[in-house]
């Protein structure tokens, strides 16, 4: 997620129950669909460390609505775009997860549930998924068929697609031949997805992937109408409010750039009875002191409490504070294009010197964790109930300035110099450039490096990573799906998401073992040995696992938010 992208709770067996499910026989079909779809989720709760952020919920005979159904939050970023297939961020999966539905979806307890597609069958080879679409409209009234999908397949994995390839392309690639295409190396054609008829779409996968129908509900595998997608042109869909076109419960009815975006209820959509609020509005106040007064005068519905100054004043005036895991992971990636951050004892110096602890407790100032390893506490492990963060363990050292020095002489003295001075993106926002400060100054400290902090508008930062152009950024990620491939895929070689340019022959080859095994405590363990490997390369250096603190007027009923979902309004409404 993304990129903050940018999500609470789950520990679930299910995934390598379904994995394993797939890997025997090769003729049978089980059907799936409204029950045994769900099985592919998880429920959240708090046996992973993590706490749900469910809030307020419906009782049984139907609750009693508000006259106005309207409701503001604060989204405090720009969306850089929200062409489906490209986006990387949080933001924009916000909007979209409002916007869009896919084959499957995630309910309000995380689960994988039907969405476009009412029901599926899945052979028992695990390779070929047949999706049986429900009546479903664009909001422009046309239908919503297995071409659509089929498209927005193609556009995700198409090398030229402008205005840049998709950054997420991968989350194709277990689709049979979907990587071949990518690489240019086999036609679209070849790629294992038919559209059998205008209801009905067939995938077939290179390989058993126990979490696919995950991915599916992700929100770069979204349909898009061709038609439109043309008539708009490729480097204007999704930039604009007119420039989309939604199958989802809510449209984008206005887009004030830098100011606000509206979203309102679809009356196309198919399960539209079940929607309650009838206009979203996403303002864009990068300063969280003012985006605090603005919920304290009556102006915003939700709040993000992002110190515990703000935690102590909510309370005071009587709101309820809700704290979640959303299951990010912040961090240092260092531009390993730079000459001096390819030396290895620089890069572990760097990551030594970080005060995690101060970090958490003096800066962030909530319940975040400082993180000694890369992949979330959201995230499950071998055993229900535990987190694969738990199961590993620390594998790097916080705060160690005396063997952060030596690694950094050491580091000097192999490159041949005396000193080095880099500087460091991120955002603009007022908390942002707090930390990028706070990371400066353990660096200075510890190390006599001079950090130079830059910031700017998170559209120009993520373009700046996606170009390279930095020598170290603090940015984020949150999970996908749930599993610890969610983290580790990233930094494959290649992979459109590692900025960091890292690139290990022995990393790949675990990933691939990774991907292709059907056996859980076998993948696992590759997990495993990525993870160790990866913290010792170090081409990033963990920060913290971030715990977020909320609230929002009594009146709001039905948020939703956990590592898999930022925020969700689906199911909210206004009390009456």
């Amino acid at each position: 997620m993304k990129k903050f992208k940018l999500f609470v709770m789950i520990m679930a067996l299910v995934l390598s129950i379904s994995l394993v499910a797939t890997a025997c026989g090769t003729n049978a079909t089980t059907t799936t669909g409204t029950t045994a779809g769900t099985t592919a989720g998880t429920t959240g709760g708090t046996t992973a460390g993590t706490t749900g952020g469910t809030t307020g919920t419906t009782g049984t005979t139907g609750p009693k609505l508000a006259d106005k159904q309207e409701i503001a939050y604060n989204m405090s970023q720009e969306p850089p775009q929200l062409n489906t297939a490209l986006t990387t961020d949080t933001v924009s999966f916000d909007i979209i997860r409002h916007t869009y539905e896919g084959l499957t979806k995630r309910d309000n307890k995380d689960a994988i549930v039907p969405g476009i597609a009412e029901s599926w069958t899945v052979s028992t080879d695990g390779l070929v998924y047949t999706f049986k679409l429900r009546d479903a409209k664009w909001s422009n009234g046309d239908a919503v068929t297995a071409a659509d999908f089929a498209f927005g397949f193609k556009v995700l994995l198409s090398a030229d697609t402008k205005p840049q390839p998709a950054e997420y392309a991968y989350f194709a690639f277990p689709i049979k031949n979907a990587e071949k295409f990518n690489g240019g190396e086999a036609k679209f054609e070849e790629v294992g997805i038919k559209v059998v008829d205008p209801k009905t779409l067939e995938i077939t996968l290179e390989r058993p992937t126990g979490y696919f129908l995950d991915l599916l509900a992700f929100g770069v595998m979204m349909p898009i109408n061709e038609k439109f997608y043309n008539e708009v042109g490729a480097e204007q869909y999704g930039m604009e409010a007119d420039k989309m076109i939604y199958n989802g419960a809510f449209v984008v009815d206005s887009w004030e750039h830098d100011v606000e975006l509206v979203m309102a209820k679809n009356p196309n959509y198919y399960g539209a009875d079940n929607i309650k609020l009838t206009k979203i509005t996403g303002t864009i106040i990068k300063d969280s002191q003012a985006a605090f007064t603005q919920f304290l005068n009556g102006d915003l519905d939700l709040a993000n409490l992002t110190d515990s100054n703000y935690v102590t004043q909510a309370t005071e005036k009587g709101y309820k504070i809700n704290s979640y895991s959303d299951g990010a992971t912040f961090y240092l990636e260092f531009n390993l294009q730079r000459k001096e951050l390819q030396n290895v004892k620089i890069r572990k110096a760097i990551t030594m010197a970080l005060n995690r602890v101060d970090f958490t407790e003096k800066i962030l100032k909530n319940n975040s964790l400082p993180a000694l390893s890369l992949t979330s506490p959201a995230i499950r492990g071998t055993v229900p109930g535990t987190s694969f963060q738990k199961e590993l363990g620390a594998l790097i050292k916080d705060n160690n300035s005396e063997e952060a020095k030596k690694l950094y002489a050491e580091g000097l003295q192999e490159l041949g110099i005396s000193s080095i001075s880099l500087g460091i993106i991120g955002d603009d926002t007022d908390n942002a450039v707090r930390y990028s400060n706070a990371i400066s100054t353990y660096l200075k400290q510890n190390l006599g490096i001079d950090l130079k902090v830059e910031s700017m508008p998170f559209k120009s930062r993520l373009q700046r990573m996606t170009d390279k152009d930095f020598d170290v950024v603090f940015a984020g990620w949150g999970p996908d799906y749930n599993d610890p491939m969610t983290f580790l895929d990233l930094w494959e070689t290649g992979n459109g998401n590692n900025h960091t340019s890292y690139s290990s022959a022995a990393y790949d080859a675990l990933l691939k073992k990774a991907r292709e095994s059907t056996d859980e405590k076998e993948r696992f363990q590759a997990y495993v040995d990525m993870e160790k490997l990866l913290m010792e390369d170090l081409p990033i250096a963990p920060v913290y696992f971030r715990m977020r603190d909320y609230t929002t007027k009594e009146s709001l009923v039905g948020v939703y938010r956990s590592p898999f979902q930022d925020v969700r309004f689906l199911d909210a409404y206004v009390a009456g």
